[in-house]
């Protein structure tokens, strides 16, 4: 399905029924990332994955796509489709999101799950990283991204055990568009610190880690996160790395579906 939101032509997919649950996929992924999800909490929740602008189906526009021009879009995409409130599920990048809608929409939520990301801004060494890779995109295309983050995406047993798993990894992230793949990088470059967002956050949070995630490791990132949101309980899944949810589904969603049923309760 397409939708126009701020100009922008917005792919997006949706199953089930029930409140809302919306799911932000990561850098430099799209929606089908969140395929186990989408079939697998279908029965329990209104489950809407789209691409971002500039990934996967969606339109690709020049220039930095910033963490706060990701939440306009997702809050467009919303009224469109008629929700008033959602539980918001961002990894990796999306999480960077999920906080900008935070600040800017959050009488919208109704509850978050954090999957693998951080609160923090880049380090100057990792903004000047992310621009570094800019040049190299513009010069030779998406595979720079594509093979610079593909031993970083998934834990050591899945590279190892999983190449089926691997390769559709790595044929995600190839076939998104340079354009892309840049304003993402630009965008996050810029994205200030959300650690000061999260003590205000006061909906029903959950932080999901992959036990292996050398990215956004479980015992820094998640721990931060988990401690200084109110409330949040902190899930950590054995065997995966930062795509948690794609490298052990049936614990990710096993998690997601506990939550989301306490949201009822």
């Amino acid at each position: 399905m397409e939708a126009l939101v701020n100009g922008v032509h917005l792919h997006y997919v949706q199953a089930g029924q029930g409140a809302p649950l919306i799911l932000i996929h990561g850098y430099p992924l799209d929606h089908t990332l969140w395929r186990p999800q989408i079939g697998g909490l279908a029965d329990l929740a209104r489950v809407i994955a789209l691409d971002l602008r500039g990934f996967g189906q969606s339109d690709a526009p020049d220039g930095a796509c910033t963490m706060d021009t990701n939440a306009d879009d997702l809050c467009a995409l919303m009224d469109i489709l008629q929700i008033e409130r959602a539980a918001l599920c961002g990894l990796s990048m999306g999480g960077y999101i999920a906080l900008a809608f935070w600040r800017k929409y959050a009488s919208r939520v109704r509850a978050l799950i954090l999957a693998d990301t951080r609160a923090e801004a880049d380090t100057p060494a990792t903004r000047q990283a992310r621009l570094d890779m800019v040049e190299q995109v513009k010069q030779h295309g998406s595979a720079p991204a594509a093979y610079a983050m593909l031993p970083r995406l998934l834990a050591e047993s899945t590279r190892q055990l999983r190449p089926d798993l691997v390769e559709s990894v790595r044929v995600m992230m190839l076939r998104q568009r340079p354009i892309g793949i840049i304003g993402a990088q630009l965008g996050m470059a810029e994205r200030p610190d959300s650690t000061p967002t999260l003590l205000a956050i006061n909906v029903p949070t959950l932080a999901i880690f992959g036990a292996e995630d050398v990215i956004t490791p479980a015992e820094t990132d998640g721990l931060a996160l988990a401690s200084a949101i109110p409330g949040t309980k902190l899930v950590v899944i054995p065997n995966a790395g930062h795509l948690s949810n794609l490298e052990q589904p049936e614990a990710f969603n096993a998690a997601v579906r506990e939550f989301l049923l306490t949201l009822d309760g």
